[in-house]
């Protein structure tokens, strides 16, 4: 895809997240299994929460980089709720 397209791209997710009404907090509730929660957990981490930044996507780039700490602060929680915070970490570490 060209540059020109993905600028274009960009202008419009960051239309769509700034229009109103989208930064407000809305309650989700999902009951899911504990290795979805760490298959969800890893996948935040990886894909948003990585230093290396290996994950491009228009979408994603067009978020404000306050959402990657929101992102994080939800990561820890989905861990938190499902008891894996110590035994996720311990993975990581192997």
């Amino acid at each position: 895809m060209s540059s020109a397209v993905n600028k274009e791209k960009a202008k419009i997710f960051e239309a769509i997240l700034s229009s109103p009404g989208m930064s407000e907090k809305c309650k989700i509730t999902i009951h899911i299994s504990r290795q979805q929660v760490l298959l969800l957990g890893r996948l935040i981490e990886a894909g948003l929460l990585n230093p290396a930044k290996v994950f491009q996507d228009e979408i994603i780039q067009a978020f404000p980089a306050e959402s990657l700490e929101d992102f994080k602060a939800i990561h820890e929680e989905i861990m938190r709720k499902a008891g894996l915070t110590e035994f996720y970490e311990r993975i990581k570490s192997l």
